[in-house]
């Protein structure tokens, strides 16, 4: 399963346009108490909340950051929340700033909707402290598959490691989505709003058939064998009275490219690539939603259970060299991936500035 993100992005500000001109008809502003009510999507309004404060502590934490002030202080501290809280109980936006920061908030209640695995990893893995208080904090605003996420985010505060709680995470997707028509139930107050078209929203990927021939790499193997060697099925070939004994035929897996580290090293480390962005610790640091999207279609077949073991199992190797070996060994042949294709191209992009300034 795929997500179309810019179908989601449209349908997203054209929802936002429409909840805003209905408002902002008659007043010039939006309130706490309203964005609360504003949908009949408890969880839409709780997602605009959330959106809100997540930006407000962001400006809090830079506010902080100012070296000539102790923030730690006890009394400051006590000071700060009280204000925070009084500011709470103000909310006050007008409609230009009100409309993006709720095409924000349908986008990531579409996402939750409809891939709930991908939105908490994304948000627990994009959150460098980890504690219980802010997993009971996510819990105020994120009220769809709780009996999924909440366990695996236990586990993810308690540092458990990675595999532990994403393997729970998994796990308890299969216990509480049984359900196909889920994500169109949970998103129905939306459709009262505005159509969603699910054929463009979710595009299904089918199993590839590993066994399905691959006509190129054939034809130019072929091309390698000498002519005498191909006969029709009556003819027999001898050779000074003995039998050719019978040549192994290829399989598919066998034909398949592999990748070269030594050459891709060389061509990024060349500069030949000017979009090429600074080094990463993970592979995930550098990986945006429209990538995330890509690789599971086009490299993992649509499973994204699988493309997350695979960065996992990247981010543990200890060199360039390491990490392309465990991409022809373990995915390259058995996948069937084009090494030149823009989606390949792209993860070694990303591997590459993992290990640039190793």
């Amino acid at each position: 399963m795929i997500l179309d993100q810019d179908y989601i992005d449209s349908y997203s500000r054209d929802f936002s346009q429409i909840i805003c001109d209905n408002h902002f008809t008659n007043k010039g502003y939006i309130s706490g108490q309203d964005i609360v009510e504003l949908t009949s999507s408890s969880q839409l309004n709780l997602m605009v909340i959330r959106e809100l404060f997540e930006d407000w502590q962001k400006q809090v934490d830079s506010f902080t950051q100012n070296p000539y002030f102790d923030y730690k202080d006890k009394a400051v501290k006590e000071a700060l929340s009280d204000f925070m809280i009084v500011l709470s109980r103000a909310i006050k936006i007008e409609q230009n700033d009100f409309a993006p920061l709720l095409s924000k908030a349908v986008t990531k209640t579409i996402f939750l909707a409809v891939d709930p695995v991908a939105f908490i990893e994304e948000i627990l893995d994009e959150r460098h402290e980890k504690s219980t208080a802010y997993v009971k904090e996510l819990q105020k605003y994120i009220k769809w598959y709780t009996q999924m996420w909440v366990p695996a985010a236990e586990d993810w505060a308690s540092e458990s490691g990675d595999i532990i709680w994403k393997q729970k995470l998994y796990e308890g997707l299969e216990k509480e989505t049984n359900d196909s028509t889920q994500a169109v139930s949970l998103l129905a107050p939306l459709q009262d709003v505005l159509s969603l078209d699910f054929d463009k929203l979710i595009k299904e990927v089918p199993q590839k058939l590993k066994d399905e021939p691959v006509p190129e790499l054939v034809e130019k193997v072929e091309e390698t064998v000498p002519k005498h060697y191909i006969v029709e099925p009556s003819e027999t070939v001898i050779d000074n009275q003995e039998e050719e004994a019978p040549k192994e035929e290829a399989s598919n897996e066998d034909l398949i490219e592999t990748i070269d580290p030594s050459i891709v090293w060389a061509k990024f480390d060349s500069g030949e690539n000017p979009y090429m962005k600074g080094s990463i610790t993970h592979l995930k640091e550098g990986m945006g939603i429209n990538q995330r999207i890509m690789f599971t279609k086009r490299l993992f077949q649509g499973n994204p259970d699988l493309m997350d073991q695979a960065i996992i199992e990247l981010d543990a190797t200890d060199s360039f060299f390491e990490a392309i070996d465990l991409l022809n060994q373990s995915f390259v042949k058995s996948l069937n991936w084009d090494i030149h294709s823009e989606e390949v191209m792209e993860l070694l992009q990303l591997i590459f500035r993992k290990y640039d300034s190793v």
